[in-house]
């Protein structure tokens, strides 16, 4: 909604003050409608927390799947938050319980699992302390060898804030950027981690790093309890290769670039959870130049608004305040007079040796945007834009009157062919229609005086 071209008057609330603006009207009925809707959503989630906590080791692995699998959407919390902070198990949270009474715990013989069986699912951190040291090295040694010293130089940091801290996005989300198969193996993985301790009798809180594990686990509770512990490191050091040798099978098998295994010029990162989402929307930076998008007044605007600044190549910054694209150029010899941009659509420009400030209106936001898109785009794809996918189709005239050059037209848009080439009539008499059968999709603010179509076929 932000992008929506909405008329002048309105014109305070264009770009994202729109989005606030359709919100504060849309969340008075969505507000009604889940007082309605969500007491069934609530007891859906209820009924999924009373299987995972009477399901034993399944449940346990199904916790630990769903909280990785909801992880890139943020939607863990629902899973992790309710088991770990609140009431779902045990009042208080896991993490509370487990601190009040391990001074019980840590003179008991008990097994831990006996002792706290709700513990199972705070072990949802194994995976971050076995599983990923295994993955990082799967990709270090799926790297080219003239690439593994830069690629080991991103990787361990990486693998030792998880390790320790249990800090995980940068090799979780390149998972999910590079190769999404990858994360759903991650999870799987990590969840029989979990279950598998679980099964051999280990409880407690191990939701982090290798920190929380000593000072809330290993230390206090070690002299009763060293068997399980050292149980659970050899069952860990076991995923380890387990994640290794898997990690290293599906990146060979499917050519997967992961750091290290770029190609030539594609720089090695690991990625981040903006990414992900930059990815997941299909930010590209010139999606507003896409070859055969549908185009409006804004779009004829930037274009024309780059031609008249001299093109791409002349422009060093570019900027805007409330109603004016600001600009700076490299050489103000190439910028085109005043009328170029007061014909377009702009009420004026304002020069200040190499800045210039074309006064657009408060549409500015969405005309700088496709502004940078076309800048951004290749040469092709911003003529594509321009000029359209040339397609063949009749037209019948639109007024009566005498064919003229395009060099005539008291237009500069039109006149120096930043719209392509044709052909223009002077009318004669002063009534226009439909040259075809068409959907007009741009008329010309203030002026009126050019009117764009998009044709059945497209054109």
């Amino acid at each position: 909604f932000y992008d929506t071209n909405i008329p002048d008057w309105l014109g305070i609330f264009k770009g994202p003050a729109f989005v606030v603006a359709i919100g504060f009207v849309v969340m008075i009925p969505m507000a009604l409608l889940f007082c309605i809707v969500w007491p069934a959503v609530q007891h859906a989630i209820e009924h999924f927390q009373f299987f995972l906590k009477t399901s034993g080791i399944v449940g346990v692995w199904a916790y630990t799947f769903s909280e990785k699998m909801l992880l890139p959407a943020g939607l863990h919390h629902f899973i992790y938050l309710p088991f770990i902070f609140g009431p779902a198990v045990v009042d208080g949270g896991i993490q509370a319980y487990w601190l009040g009474h391990i001074n019980d715990f840590m003179v008991s013989g008990q097994s831990l699992r006996e002792l706290f069986p709700e513990g199972g699912f705070a072990l949802h951190g194994s995976g971050k302390v076995f599983g990923l040291p295994g993955a990082a090295l799967a990709i270090y040694m799926c790297a080219k060898p003239e690439k593994r010293k830069k690629t080991a130089a991103l990787l361990i940091p990486a693998t030792i804030t998880a390790v320790l801290c249990g800090i995980t996005e940068p090799l979780e989300f390149t998972f999910l950027f590079v190769a999404p198969l990858l994360y759903l193996i991650h999870a799987l993985l990590s969840a029989t981690l979990s279950a598998t301790l679980y099964a051999i009798g280990l409880s407690g809180n191990f939701g982090g790093g290798l920190i929380d594990a000593f000072v809330q686990n290993w230390i206090p509770l070690f002299p009763y309890h060293y068997a399980t512990y050292l149980m659970q490191i050899a069952v860990g050091l076991c995923f380890t290769a387990i994640y290794f040798f898997v990690f290293r099978w599906v990146i060979l098998l499917k050519d997967y670039k992961t750091p290290g295994r770029t190609d030539d010029g594609v720089e090695d990162k690991l990625f981040t959870k903006a990414d992900y989402k930059a990815k997941q929307a299909g930010a590209s930076g010139a999606a507003a130049a896409a070859p055969g998008m549908k185009l409006d007044e804004r779009d004829i605007k930037a274009r024309a608004f780059l031609d008249g600044l001299g093109g791409a190549a002349n422009i060093k910054d570019v900027t805007n305040c409330a109603t004016r694209l600001r600009v700076t150029v490299n050489d103000p010899e190439l910028v085109a007079p005043t009328g170029t941009f007061t014909e377009a659509g702009a009420h004026g420009l304002v020069r200040n040796g190499h800045a210039f400030q074309v006064i657009v209106g408060l549409s500015v936001p969405q005309i700088r945007e496709r502004f940078e898109a076309l800048m951004a785009a290749p040469a092709s794809d911003v003529d594509e834009v321009a000029v359209g996918t040339e397609k063949s189709f009749a037209i019948t005239a639109a007024t009566t009157g005498h064919v003229i050059d395009m060099t005539e037209v008291k237009d500069e848009m039109f006149s120096q062919k930043m719209m392509g080439d044709g052909v223009a009539v002077e009318p004669t008499e002063g009534v226009v229609v439909a040259p075809a059968d068409a959907e007009i999709t741009m008329v010309m603010e203030d002026s009126r005086h050019a009117v764009g179509l998009r044709m059945d076929n497209g054109a």
